[in-house]
């Protein structure tokens, strides 16, 4: 079963210190360096076993508060891992008989929606792999007492009514919940959730020095979600056009496989557009080439706004751009090509970099030609996967050469492959 799960921005973490009155289920939490002041024995390592997570497509959406685009394909750090690693550090630091991470709703707090509950995203321990995907409440309990404090909290005696108790599963009398420790999951600066441990392997209490094992750790864990985010918006940038922000065309390539796979698997249809903007070498000319940098990127906002949601929209050099639309036929192809094609003929376009009394005087006007293939329509069957993808594009570049050929701000669709 695949648990579908969704996120948006983080708790600040200033506005949580104050708990306010614990309720009857979080009597027992305490911060942990109230409880006792007992060192424990050092504890032997010893391996968490296996360690479940959601999907890493399910996890990145518990992620939107570092990146808002909806792209997941191809990421070359793999959260679901950095995950992993984290539970099996805590596990080494402070080893337990199972443990969790739980996020909170960085989406619907976007939406200005207040949704107090916290999300399972990664356990490990007997029993656990059904928590994935349940929720909690964020605003009570020993969890929430975590997560509204920013504090460290454990309990040897967590009530039955606890909310975590009760999403726990079900546990033999010889495995009953004894002791329970919890640190707050931070990013930057802002909580976004917790991780807890239950049981600690040695038998008894957890205790003020397990405590300080995992402020030690807090720090590595934050530490490692954050880098961990920076390599995948890092590998996020290199793939847009730094002009226009569409994709770039190493990006377009990519993605142009991607859609013929699935395109394939599917037995569906996928058309491309190949875009070429009509006497643009005037407005360089002209006014300058700021003004035509200018002008793409204004052409690359009509695109994006216009465009079906599903396109994969790239720059593909110069003045050119290109357009995948997984699903369409080419009757919706050719319908689509003929709004981007309006949008951009009736479009004023304003110098944003004039000045004075200049400022926001019209650009020349830009028209685009445009050239439409079909995956299903244009292309015979058979031959490898590389070249369908470079035939298919070949065939929309023609057909926006033709288009030109024809009188310009235009569309024009492309002769079936024979």
């Amino acid at each position: 079963m695949r648990f579908r799960v969704t996120v948006g921005d983080t708790q600040p973490a200033g506005s949580v210190a104050h708990l306010g009155e614990a309720d009857s289920s979080t009597q027992a939490a305490m911060p942990a360096e109230e409880v006792d002041e007992e060192l424990s024995v050092p504890n032997p390592p010893i391996a968490p076993g296996p360690i479940m997570t959601l999907s890493p497509e399910e996890i990145t959406r518990f992620f939107l508060r570092a990146r808002r685009d909806q792209d997941t394909e191809r990421w070359d750090v793999r959260l679901d891992a950095a995950l992993r690693e984290i539970l099996e550090r805590a596990n080494d630091f402070v080893p337990s008989e199972s443990g969790g991470i739980l996020l909170d709703d960085p989406r619907a707090k976007l939406a200005g929606i207040r949704t107090p509950r916290l999300t399972f995203i990664a356990t490990y321990g007997p029993g656990t792999a059904q928590l994935l995907g349940k929720r909690v409440p964020s605003d009570r309990g020993f969890v929430g007492q975590v997560y509204r404090s920013g504090t460290p909290f454990r309990s040897d005696n967590l009530s039955h009514e606890d909310p975590l108790s009760i999403a726990m599963p079900m546990r033999s009398a010889d495995r009953p919940i004894a002791s329970v420790i919890g640190l707050p999951v931070i990013v930057g600066e802002s909580i976004c959730g917790v991780l807890q441990l239950i049981n600690r392997r040695s038998g008894g209490p957890y205790t003020a020095r397990d405590n300080e094992l995992l402020r030690i750790f807090a720090a590595y864990m934050s530490s490692s979600i954050q880098n961990a985010l920076d390599a995948i918006r890092a590998r996020a940038l290199a793939r847009l056009d730094h002009l226009t922000g569409l994709f770039n065309s190493r990006y377009f390539h990519v993605r142009l496989e991607d859609e013929i796979a699935h395109a394939d698997h599917n037995a569906t249809d996928l058309s491309l557009l190949f875009i070429d903007l009509d006497y643009f070498k005037e407005v360089n000319d002209r006014f300058g080439h700021l003004a035509g940098s200018w002008t793409l990127r204004e052409v690359a906002r009509l695109l994006s706004e216009n465009a079906p949601p599903a396109a994969v929209l790239a720059r593909y050099g110069g003045d050119e751009f290109v357009a995948i639309l997984p699903g369409s036929d080419i009757h919706r192809a050719v319908q689509t090509a003929e709004d981007l094609r309006r949008v951009i003929a009736e479009a004023t376009i304003l110098d944003a970099e004039a000045d004075g009394e200049q400022t926001g005087q019209p650009l020349p006007g830009v028209r685009a030609s445009i050239g439409v293939a079909s995956y299903r329509e244009h292309l015979a069957p058979g031959g490898n996967q590389r070249r369908r993808e470079n035939l298919l594009l070949r065939l929309a570049d023609a057909a926006m050469y033709q288009a030109k050929a024809n009188g310009r701000n235009r569309v024009e669709i492309a002769d079936a492959e024979e």
